[in-house]
């Protein structure tokens, strides 16, 4: 039997304090679109919001599947070598897009060709410091995490100034490009700092455990022994009798639990463009102003789910994978009981003729569904390997079933079946997860 100090819940005054920094962010991100819309009108304002929005993904794309991944793996025994690792991900993904930039500055570049990769630029940066961010709350410093993105709000700020002095939208992408290589500068300074500094004596919210004296089934985690090497891990050195996850496992990880978000990301651009392809303003307005709301409620679950992440993982960590898979089991039952009358009652209200007004309903039923799905999957996803592969594989299911059904019904329904697709996505993902928990934990 193994022994380890348990992670700990974050504590609530630290918690209001990173959500005060990510919703200071946010609004930031949110007021600037309509005050550079204001300023610039409608031509200007596309040339900037046209990256911005077309690159939105590239964010998703560089921080979920790793901050996911150091957030399960860093604080399990044998872990916490792969802070590097996780930061090398991270700083990667901004390292492509800024080469990329600088050489199209360097050739002479269009203005066009220079705004798409200044935004690329600014998302990446967002990304990398939203792993870097959670690398600190491992570490024990978890306000760092809010002071980094009230930082970024700042930037915000500062670009509309830029605008009403009189910057266009390469000007203001730039600067926004700039600020977000300044932070994860700051940001990989104070990491660096760390690995060269013991461990404090007290530990944060979210500081990893201490590593185990034992560990009982090394190969279920793809890990092998491996001694400390204070010449090169700098503190993130494993005890020499605790097994070192490999990278391997560590990358597989990355890699699958980045699927939901992305998927999630992808399938709201299908429903987009099946709306633009209807041409109907009013309807593709209704559903960017529900898309906001869902994406303030989904963003702020997520993040709290993040918070206790690691804790969340150090139990399952303890209790095994077959506790991880009935405990997401039940949350699933719960949810498909609730979803699926929901939605027959949904569509027979649609069917009856209950209006365009029933997007509403529909809409609270679909947060609804996302928040509960988020929790499933983070059970299975802390499981192992395993809980990991499903989780992903009924993410691209949801995908499929949204874009689809979504192509199918917003010509016919417009916002409403728009909506309605996204129901539908969460059903299918809830359902495939409950399939495979629970014939998993049945044998």
């Amino acid at each position: 039997m193994r022994t380890a100090a348990p992670a700990a819940l974050p504590r609530p005054r630290v918690v209001v304090v990173l959500l005060a920094g990510r919703g200071a962010y946010r609004l930031a991100v949110y007021a600037a679109g309509l005050i550079l819309l204001a300023v610039w009108g409608p031509d200007e304002f596309a040339a900037y919001a046209g990256p911005v929005g077309a690159l939105a993904w590239y964010t998703v794309a560089v921080s979920s599947g790793p901050e996911k991944a150091a957030l399960t793996l860093i604080a399990r025994p044998g872990g916490a070598h792969l802070h590097r690792l996780v930061r090398a991900i991270a700083v990667t993904g901004l390292a492509v897009p800024l080469a990329g930039w600088l050489l199209l500055i360097v050739a002479g570049a269009g203005d066009t060709a220079v705004r798409y990769a200044a935004a690329a630029t600014a998302a990446g940066g967002i990304g990398c410091a939203t792993v870097l961010v959670a690398l600190y709350r491992l570490r024990g410093a978890p306000l760092v995490d809010g002071a980094a993105y009230l930082t970024v709000a700042v930037a915000y700020a500062v670009a509309v100034a830029l605008a009403l002095a009189g910057a266009g939208a390469t000007q203001v992408l730039t600067a926004l490009a700039a600020a977000g290589i300044a932070v994860n500068t700051a940001l990989l300074v104070g990491l660096a700092r760390g690995d060269r500094s013991p461990p404090g004596p007290k530990a944060g919210a979210d500081t990893a455990r201490k590593q185990a004296t034992q560990y009982p089934d090394p190969a279920a985690h793809g890990g092998t022994a491996r001694p400390a090497d204070p010449a090169t891990d700098h503190g993130d050195a494993v005890a020499s009798d605790v097994p070192a996850l490999s990278r391997r496992v560590a990358l597989r990880a990355a890699a699958l639990l980045g699927v939901a978000e992305l998927s999630g990301t992808a399938g709201a651009s299908a429903l987009y463009a099946a709306l633009a392809g209807l041409g109907d303003a009013a309807e593709i307005s209704l559903f960017y102003v529900l898309a906001v709301v869902t994406s303030v409620v989904s963003t702020g679950w997520g993040y709290l789910l993040r918070l206790v992440q690691p804790a969340v993982a150090d139990r399952y960590d303890q209790a095994g994978e077959q506790a991880g898979w009935r405990a997401a089991r039940r949350t699933l039952g719960a949810t498909m009981a609730f979803g699926l009358p929901a939605a027959v009652a949904l569509t027979a209200a649609a069917t009856a003729g209950a209006g365009p007004d029933l997007v509403y309903p529909a809409i609270a039923v679909e947060i609804v569904l996302f928040g509960a799905n988020a929790v499933s999957a983070l059970l299975l996803e802390v499981s192992g390997a395993r809980g990991r592969r499903w989780s992903a594989q009924a993410a691209a299911a949801q995908f499929a079933v949204v874009a689809g059904t979504g192509w199918l019904l917003v010509p016919v329904t417009g916002a409403l079946g728009g909506v309605a697709a996204l129901v539908a996505g969460e059903l299918v993902r809830a359902a495939l997860l409950r399939l495979a928990a629970g014939r998993a934990a049945s044998r």
